[in-house]
């Protein structure tokens, strides 16, 4: 088979998922309303053996009707019980499979045979990117060949219930994978999984926009890449993706979701600027998707918004058409300028302009002067709670339009809200490594000295604006912002390089003695040190700033000297 491109049909033809799953429990316990099993069971045959799944098995104490979802977790994550017993919560039993393989302290870990050790994921290497023999030596077809038998596993446990997926990043490719190649599924939910990884580091709209073909890349894009099973997808899908996610281009994720038959109910909403997360937005979104396919309830699903990149009267604007069978509550308009990498990009909120009664609706996009190219999407909220939102658009700009803006050394003024400040580590309050809680938002302007209020988050502050060149700043510039901590604290400063194919962090403090006053601090581009103690050499070279602190911490009035 060696050189073979397989097609999602060809590559799962002949897949056997008829074998008796042999289900065990290891574990049972109860939490609240949830009754908790850690079970094994057998998946595929590899020659005279079969892979050993370890999986966990949540389910609501006291209804035995509940319909059933199958959770795939990140490729390097096991089972959740927090994010189980939420659904629990919600009146679903919830099966978690651990396809992740072999891990250190791992309590009931898949295993699989060694003639595919690239199941594990610390063995991997180049089969989770590589299709070097066919798709089917690949992590992914042992991981999707997991999730086939947990999805029989599950129907055993749950004779006659209907079955959603849900995966999330690695999971959400898998759960791709899935409803285009296995019958049962009620509605499949893809997070953070957007397709196209052959292109890693190859921007749907940058300068070089070809991959270099060969036969492996056919291979790979054929059989394992998310976007080529996107056609086939037998159920309802609701696509979730965050705008700035590292692990794929932002502009390809709409791609991958025009594929889906439209004959099967779809929508895709973006979490904007997160960065291979959602929010509760998207998670109320996720909760009455699943309502309406596994309990049969009544939801209105909007279709996505239209979305284009017009002149009128002179000025840059984008046409906003919404779906007329609901009502809009909200829509929401963001903006980028000259950066081809999505994950960097400083999406900026959008003034409207008008609303007409027709379902539509026009918003300026105020570019900068000096703009080549100008992005924007949308993002609206119906009435029945729904949420969702547009394709990236994109236009070339080759003339100057009556609001476009000048260059500007004032980053960021608590006078205009949070502006663009988006998260910068997700490491508290996230569950699974995906949900983030913001019922509190999570970048918020708080209290200062005097009345003044300033930009704060639990987790960090983060600001692409330094590679906007409206923003970008002259050689030997000095930064300088106000910054307040009710304690005596130390307020770490970072600013970040991209190249080569990866990031590099220059660091700089700054003391903050506590009490009700604000700290004018400024620091020049030599007090931003790497690991190794080199200088940062301009500050028109980062793409980004972050602001962290162990304490509470605000910030305001951040420009360019």
């Amino acid at each position: 088979m060696a050189n073979k491109i397989l097609t999602p049909v060809t590559l799962w033809s002949d897949f056997d998922d008829s074998l008796p799953p042999d289900i065990g429990t290891l574990k049972e316990y109860e939490r609240g309303k949830a009754v908790f099993s850690e079970i094994t069971f057998s998946g595929r045959a590899v020659g005279s053996e079969r892979v050993h799944i370890g999986a966990l098995y949540a389910r609501p104490k006291e209804n035995a009707n509940s319909p059933s979802l199958l959770v795939l977790p990140d490729c390097d994550k096991t089972y959740d019980e927090a994010l189980a017993e939420r659904f629990v919560s919600k009146g679903y039993a919830v099966l978690m499979p651990d396809y992740r393989g072999d891990w250190d302290g791992a309590v009931n870990p898949t295993l699989y045979p060694r003639a595919v050790a690239y199941g594990n994921f610390k063995e991997a290497g180049r089969h989770i990117l590589f299709a070097d023999e066919t798709a089917k030596e690949t992590s992914w077809y042992e991981w999707v060949a997991v999730a086939r038998y947990a999805l029989r596993c599950l129907q055993s446990l749950r004779p006659g219930k209907p079955v959603g997926v849900v995966g999330l990043k690695a999971g959400g490719d898998i759960a791709w994978q899935l409803a285009a190649t296995a019958d049962g599924l009620s509605c499949a939910i893809p997070i953070c999984a957007g397709g196209w990884s052959a292109y890693k580091g190859i921007c749907k709209f940058g300068d070089n926009t070809e991959l270099k073909m060969d036969e492996e890349r056919y291979r790979f894009l054929g059989g394992v890449d998310a976007q080529a099973y996107a056609q086939y997808v037998r159920c309802p899908v609701l696509m979730l993706c965050s705008t700035n996610d590292e692990r794929f281009d932002a502009d390809r994720a709409f791609d991958t979701f025009a594929r889906v038959n439209p004959e099967k109910e779809k929508t895709f909403y973006f979490s904007a600027r997160y960065n291979g997360h959602i929010g509760n937005t998207a998670l109320k979104n996720l909760d009455l998707f699943i309502d309406k396919h596994l309990k049969g309830h009544e939801v209105f699903v909007p279709n996505p918004i239209e979305i284009s990149i017009d002149e009128e009267d002179g000025e840059l604007v984008a046409n906003i058409r919404f779906d007329k069978n609901g009502e809009a509550d909200y829509c929401e308009v963001y903006m980028a300028e000259d950066c081809p990498e999505s994950w960097l990009r400083d999406w900026t909120r959008c003034e409207p302009k008008r609303t007409d009664g027709d379902g539509t609706a026009v918003f300026y996009l105020n570019a900068y002067r000096g703009a080549k190219t100008v992005f924007a999407f949308a993002k609206a909220k119906y009435s029945c709670g729904f949420a969702v939102s547009s394709k990236i658009a994109v236009k070339r700009i080759d003339k100057q339009y009556s609001n476009m803006t000048k260059k500007s050394r004032i980053l960021f003024s608590s006078k205009n809200g949070t502006d663009s400040f988006t998260l910068d580590k997700y490491d508290n309050n996230i569950l699974a490594d995906c949900f983030l809680d913001n019922s509190v938002k999570p970048v918020r302007l708080i209290d200062g000295p005097f009345g003044i209020k300033g930009v704060y988050s639990s987790y960090g502050l983060r600001l692409y604006r330094l590679g906007d060149e409206k923003y970008r700043p002259a050689d030997n510039a000095i930064i300088r912002f106000d910054a307040y901590a009710q304690t005596a604290a130390e307020l770490k400063v970072a600013v970040c390089v991209v190249g080569g194919g990866g990031k590099e962090y220059y660091s700089g403090t700054v003391v903050l003695s506590g009490g009700e006053e604000w700290t004018s601090c400024s620091m020049s581009a030599k007090d931003f040190k790497n690991e190794v103690g080199k200088p940062l050499p301009q500050f028109n070279v980062g793409k980004f700033v972050t602001f962290s602190s162990k304490n509470l911490f605000c910030i305001n009035n951040f420009l360019w000297l």
